[in-house]
């Protein structure tokens, strides 16, 4: 009998040992499981690369990534206003905790694009600039990393410095085209950046270049400004005038000359986005040159002295159409030349 006993006691005390072995098994397991954390951030609209104007076709903008430089190639987009200089630069922050691989391992850096709304199209390449104050190295290579291509993959080097934990940084670049076509107004054009690597957790963060992206600005003639056939009379002065304001041809005085055939006062319509300001280039009459030369079959000439309606600094009406005149006035004296004459002068619009 007391066999029996000894044996059912040392059953009882062999089930908690066995237990506590069970037990720290599970622990060490769970410890040899563990990942360190990667994590990125990323100002959610950067690159930005502000208010622009479309163009005639797809016009490239490049942000450049070592100081966040925009600039554009042909295509005829711009910014607004034009000749404007602008920077984006664009910081990109890889964060590591939770282990000694944050100090002793690589990382795997992965930039992708994404979708485009609006006039922007999707990217068409990438520069990433690891040296001078950013803080993450290459593991390989030399900065900058850059591709035009779809997706751009390179490495850095450990994260943390010393210690489980650390961020490192790098300035981004973008080339994407602003497009004739979409909705005007706000347009982004996204990507995706992926920090990975054996061991780790991923991370990623997914921003958006942004753009203001305005129609393209424009100018068409509706009119030539023309005076017809002036008929003189012999030792008469005066003047012929087409007068913008109110579009009307008068002769100072009435019968300095006799006009004969079709004429019409110079109308040039202004297209772009409603809302926005236009100025006319310098010189003159509001953009106007201070004569209009013209010459006639002989090579001689007669000079008009311009008017318009047009102003240095207008809005674009909400029809997205802004019309102007231009007349001018001929001055009448006694033996002018005589002969078929004609010019011409320009205009340029440009946003402000």
């Amino acid at each position: 009998m007391s066999q029996f006993r000894r044996i059912g006691i040392f059953e009882r005390a062999a089930q908690p040992l066995l237990a506590a072995i069970l037990l720290l098994v599970c622990l060490l397991f769970a410890g040899h499981a563990r990942a360190e954390l990667l994590t990125v951030s990323a100002n959610s609209a950067l690159p930005d690369i502000g208010t622009v104007a479309s163009g005639t076709s797809a016009t490239p903008f490049d942000v450049r990534a070592s100081d966040g430089l925009v600039s554009y190639g042909a295509g005829g987009g711009q910014f607004i206003p034009f000749n404007a200089s602008r920077t984006s630069l664009t910081t990109i922050t890889i964060n590591c905790s939770g282990g000694n691989k944050c100090r002793n391992n690589n990382v795997t850096i992965t930039i992708t694009r994404g979708a485009a709304t609006g006039r922007l199209s999707q990217i068409t390449g990438f520069e990433a600039y690891l040296s001078g104050t950013t803080t993450a190295r290459l593991a390989s290579g030399t900065s900058p990393v850059s591709c035009t291509c779809t997706s751009m993959t390179f490495n850095i080097l450990p994260i943390a410095d010393s210690g489980n934990s650390g961020s490192k940084t790098f300035y981004l670049g973008v080339e994407l085209n602003v497009n004739t076509s979409g909705t005007l107004g706000s347009a982004t054009s996204g990507y995706t950046i992926t920090a990975s690597g054996t061991g780790f957790t991923t991370g990623s963060a997914s921003p958006s270049v942004r753009a203001n992206v305005q129609a393209k600005l424009g100018i068409q003639k509706a009119s030539d400004l023309n005076f017809g056939r002036i008929v003189l009379y012999p030792a008469k002065s005066g003047s012929v005038t087409w007068d913008a304001a109110n579009q009307t041809l008068s002769y100072n005085p009435v019968q300095v000359v006799d006009q004969i055939g079709s004429t019409s006062i110079g109308k040039f319509n202004v297209t772009g986005s409603p809302g926005q300001l236009i100025s006319l280039s310098a010189g003159g009459n509001a953009g106007l040159p201070t004569k209009i030369r013209l010459t006639n079959q002989k090579g001689q000439t007669l000079d008009i002295a311009p008017s318009t309606t047009a102003q240095s600094s207008q809005t674009i009406p909400a029809t997205g159409i802004l019309p102007f005149y231009v007349g001018g006035t001929i001055t009448i004296s006694p033996g002018m030349n005589t002969g078929t004459y004609s010019g011409s002068f320009s205009i340029t619009a440009i946003y402000q």
